[in-house]
């Protein structure tokens, strides 16, 4: 008996991937192509084979074979996803100068420090409608938001997206030591931040496979420079961040080398290839990148 399915039983995404599945006979560039992880096309495609009770695809040498029953939905599934699409996305005509929209910006707190206020006093003056709405958690991954276009655009250090081909590098960074340079260095005395979910945890994880306990730990890197005052603790910090905060402090602080290497900070800007003709997200995007461009050089540290 065949099964009868409701509109109200799908959403685009499944649409989406059964159609770039069907084109690329592959699960894992079906999912380059979408600018989503493999995973989850895969729970995607397990969701519509539940929906049709067909498997819908055949794995073979050839790749994935669609079943009868996928043949004929490629057509119909593929015409109505392009008028949509076409119809959804018709010029925008967007116009920062008078434009009134809200974006949504996914930054870390260290983001936000080194970037929003160069972000804003760029676009003030050109852009006075545009509100900028940052956010700093969410639920599910970081790639769903951005497909479902509950964030705009991410910015930061964020491995879970380096795969996506919706991004590009901004600027790369490096962990370093950082001490009051009114007093010396202690061996093995260090304070790091624990920031839980994001890619920064790598700095409590190394110091624990290293076998080094950190005097003091904190939720976010910002506590660290205040606490070095008159102490002989290091505290480890993304360098571009301590260089401005040094410019705040009222008493000097020195870099040091670290005893063990930690992975480059590698900054990126993250979109969703669904917005490839959305003009306000290229404007967007074209801001960010911009104010890191035309960021202010940091004075460096004494000797």
């Amino acid at each position: 008996m065949k099964r009868h399915i409701s509109l109200d039983q799908l959403d685009f995404r499944l649409l989406n991937v059964f159609i770039t599945i069907f084109r690329e006979r592959h699960v894992g560039r079906a999912a380059d192509t979408l600018g989503m992880s493999q995973p989850t096309v895969s729970t995607l495609l397990a969701r519509l084979r539940r929906i049709s009770g067909d498997p819908l695809f055949i794995r073979s040498a050839q790749g994935m074979q669609p079943t009868v029953l996928a043949r004929n939905w490629a057509e119909p599934v593929a015409s109505a996803l392009t008028m949509l699409e076409s119809a959804l996305n018709a010029p925008s005509d967007f116009d920062a100068a008078t434009s009134q929209r809200t974006f949504s910006v996914y930054m870390t707190d260290v983001g936000q420090m080194l970037m929003l206020n160069r972000l804003i006093s760029r676009i003030e003056t050109t852009a006075p409608g545009i509100r900028i709405r940052t956010i700093g958690t969410w639920e599910g991954t970081l790639a769903d938001q951005l497909d479902d276009r509950s964030i705009d655009i991410a910015f930061g250090w964020i491995p879970q997206l380096k795969a996506r081909k919706t991004s590009s590098l901004l600027f790369k960074d490096r962990y370093v030591g950082v001490h009051d340079a009114a007093t010396a260095p202690a061996l093995h005395r260090y304070a790091v931040a624990y920031v839980p979910n994001s890619a920064h945890q790598i700095v409590p994880e190394r110091f624990q496979l290293h076998g080094i306990k950190p005097v003091i730990t904190v939720p976010n890197f910002f506590m660290l420079p205040e606490v070095l005052t008159g102490t002989s603790i290091t505290a480890v910090v993304p360098e571009r961040l301590v260089r401005l905060l040094s410019q705040q402090r009222s008493t000097a602080l020195r870099i040091v080398e670290l005893p063990f290497k930690l992975p480059m900070i590698s900054i990126r800007v993250h979109w969703s290839a669904g917005t490839w003709r959305d003009e306000g997200i290229d404007w967007l995007r074209n801001q960010i990148i911009a104010s890191v461009n035309d960021y202010p050089p940091i004075k460096d540290f004494p000797p």
